[in-house]
């Protein structure tokens, strides 16, 4: 009997032995798969929910897992781009001809063709973005020597880039580097030009200027951009950033052919060029430029441009494709902040001052408005381009986050208007006419720019160590 309690005794151990193994192996199991796919004690962004989706940004806009798109629609409307000037507002798939629904502001349409009309320019682009929808409400491409309007000059992107890729290279540096807005810098030459000599920190002369790095980005030098660069990031650093401005991927789901492209570089004087502008290898299409100027915008959020507002099935009368979001964060709300103030320096006192002293100063007041230059030779079609890209906020921020813009000229023999000019007159419509914004009647409008304008921006006029 003793014997039998004892077998059973240690069968019962036996038992517990196995199954407390079990259970620890399995946990531990668990616990070191769930480290291999960082999930264990992982906090999640502020903006990523559980499943993996992003979090509501946008009020009345679908989120989570997105709708795909009607099999062969992507290749349709490549199609339609290549066959045709004007935007396609149907489209065959499988013998059944889908109706395409579009963002666009009709009256905000026809005052930018209006506008192109008056100057015609060899060509010339405009873009503009609800920065809090992410709705393209106009876009416009037009050719001077036809005067005529065609969609593939802003849809595609065969346009260098010049010096708005200074606003990555500012979000890299101000995020990822000691560099800040207050940062001195020492320069020769002139700030428009990138030569190696320019570049070279060996020797000093009487002939040396210097900028800190605010008034840099607002007059776009692009010797000190240059300089910053090499000492304080790498191109690595760059181009991630820049993809995090949407660079090397589709900028919509709906156009699989438009994509802005930015490459590494292997030297120290390729880096200089990449950082500042100075080169005809980044590439950007014009809308991408107005949703880069949103990013800061919207405190660092990238939302992606939203063209198509529905595609409709005739034959249900339904919406097979509904407005979705697909927004996440480019940089750091600080950083957007900083960037914002940098952006507002180049309207009040940086390259893009002349266009906007001639803008109503009634606008200027309850405005907030900041954008980037930008100016280079090259690309297709072949020319000089002027860039402009800016957003343009209500002060009050319970009227919302107002609209972003790029305009882009390209000048074949000469030019006919400023980008930045035309932008200004833009953003005067928008808020006359479609979005109205009370103005400041007070005698105080009548008077100049600079006196009726809200306190300028703060200046740093002291010296901070170079980096």
């Amino acid at each position: 009997m003793d014997k039998l309690k004892n077998k059973k005794a240690k069968t019962n151990r036996k038992f517990v032995f196995i199954t407390t193994t079990l259970s620890l192996g399995l946990f531990f199991g668990g616990t070191v798969f769930n480290i291999c796919q960082g999930k264990f004690n992982n906090r999640l962004n502020a903006a990523e929910q559980k499943d993996g989706t992003v979090a509501p940004l946008v009020p009345g806009i679908k989120e989570g897992p997105a709708t795909p798109l009607p099999v062969g629609f992507k290749e349709a409307m490549e199609r339609s781009f290549q066959q045709g000037a004007e935007w396609p507002d149907k489209v065959v798939l499988n013998n059944i001809s889908m109706k395409v629904e579009y963002n666009f502001n009709e009256n905000l349409t026809n005052y930018a063709k209006n506008l192109l009309k008056q100057y015609r320019s060899d060509y010339t682009t405009i873009a503009v973005i609800d920065n809090e929808t992410g709705r393209v409400l106009a876009a416009v491409g037009y050719e001077g020597k036809a005067n005529s309007f065609n969609k593939n000059l802003i849809m595609t992107s065969t346009h260098p880039s010049a010096s708005l890729i200074k606003m990555v290279t500012t979000a890299e540096l101000l995020q990822n580097s000691q560099v800040k807005k207050e940062t001195m810098f020492d320069f020769r030459g002139r700030s428009t030009t990138l030569f190696k000599y320019q570049l070279n920190e060996s020797k000093s002369n009487r002939w040396d200027k210097t900028q800190n790095f605010e008034t840099a980005f607002a007059k776009s030098n692009n010797v000190i951009f240059g300089k910053a660069a090499i000492k304080n990031t790498t191109s690595q650093g760059i181009v991630k950033m820049a993809e995090g401005f949407g660079f090397n991927q589709p900028l919509m789901k709906e156009f699989g052919f438009l994509k802005s492209e930015i490459h590494q570089v292997k030297d120290d004087f390729s880096l200089a060029e990449l950082a500042s502008g100075y080169n005809v290898d980044t590439v950007i299409s014009p809308i991408h430029a107005a949703a880069m100027a949103s990013v800061v915008a919207n405190d660092g959020v990238f939302r992606t441009p939203k063209l198509i507002s529905k595609i409709v099935d005739p034959k249900t009368g339904e919406n097979i494709w509904p407005e979705q979001s697909n927004d996440r964060r480019a940089i750091s709300l600080e950083t957007s902040k900083e960037m914002h103030e940098m952006m507002g320096m180049t309207v009040d006192d940086g390259t893009a001052r002349k266009s906007f002293r001639k803008m109503n100063n009634s606008y200027r007041d309850v405005l907030d408005i900041g954008g980037k230059t930008g100016s280079i030779t090259g690309g297709t079609p072949y020319g000089k381009r002027d860039w402009f890209a800016a957003f343009a906020m209500p002060r009050e921020k319970s009227k919302g986050k107002g609209i972003s813009i790029s305009v882009m000229n390209v000048n074949v023999k000469k030019w006919h208007v400023k980008s930045s000019m035309l932008a200004k007159n833009i953003i005067e419509y928008y808020y006359k006419n479609i979005n109205p914004i009370a103005l400041n009647t007070s005698s105080d409008s009548k008077r100049a720019p600079s006196e009726s304008r809200p306190a300028k921006r703060r200046r740093h006029h002291h010296r901070a160590k170079n980096v």
